[in-house]
């Protein structure tokens, strides 16, 4: 019996003393231990196309207030206005109540495109301001709003159509993912005004003050009577 109590208590002495795996990985450097591999089966997921989020540049007015706007006789002079009267790039959008804009299939006339996004107060108040200066002299600039967001519906703009009812206001959504690359646009209220030889004459990053949108109609209409 006492022989049996001293081998017990030469077993626990055993294990207490024993090093911890550890220990054994410091002691004796070829001793590796392999980490442990979980397998993680991933599964794939389309995740939805992100709205733009674009935002509204402000009209920066020139610095002298001595510019008379009836001594500007040409698209280049106006403030504001970065075009270089290089060729507008193309592209297609699909049309409120169908059909397809495509915009080399739209030479011979002035088009003012203004890249939108639905729901973008600022550019339905926009939209209401060049409608009333619009409504003056409808005939010299065809208006295109552009929804930049490609999943949207035409039908969308059929309650802002129904609004503002202007025969030379055309609505659609954007179909060529590189329009704003193409035409360098990095914030909503862009004015375009594409003339009808299909050069870019006209480009503001914010929308222009009423006076100056009127102005941009008045040219069109000089232009177009030469």
């Amino acid at each position: 019996m006492k022989r049996l109590l001293i081998l017990v208590a030469l077993v626990l002495l055993t294990a207490c003393s024993a090093p911890e795996v550890s220990d054994l990985a410091v002691e004796n450097p070829t001793l590796t231990i392999p980490p442990f591999e979980t397998a993680i089966l991933a599964t794939p997921t389309t995740l939805p196309t992100a709205q733009p989020t674009l935002s509204i540049a402000v009209f920066e007015s020139p610095a002298t207030d001595d510019i008379s706007l009836e001594a500007i006789t040409s698209f280049e002079q106006m403030p504001g206005n970065r075009a270089t009267n290089q060729p507008a790039a193309d592209f297609t959008a699909r049309l409120l109540g169908g059909g397809t804009f495509v915009l080399s299939k739209e030479r011979g006339k002035y088009w003012l495109v203004l890249p939108t996004s639905f729901g973008c107060g600022e550019c339905t108040y926009s939209l209401y301001l060049l409608s009333q200066v619009q409504a003056q002299d409808p005939a010299s600039l065809n208006i295109l709003v552009l929804d930049i967001y490609q999943p949207d519906l035409p039908e969308y703009w059929q309650s802002y159509a129904d609004a503002i009812n202007q025969p030379n206001y055309f609505w659609a959504v954007l179909d060529t993912p590189t329009f704003m690359e193409d035409y360098d646009i990095y914030g909503l209220g862009t004015f375009l005004v594409i003339d009808p030889d299909g050069r870019l004459v006209f480009q503001s990053d914010s929308p222009p003050p009423t006076e100056y949108i009127a102005h941009l109609f008045t040219l069109a209409q000089s232009e177009g009577t030469k």
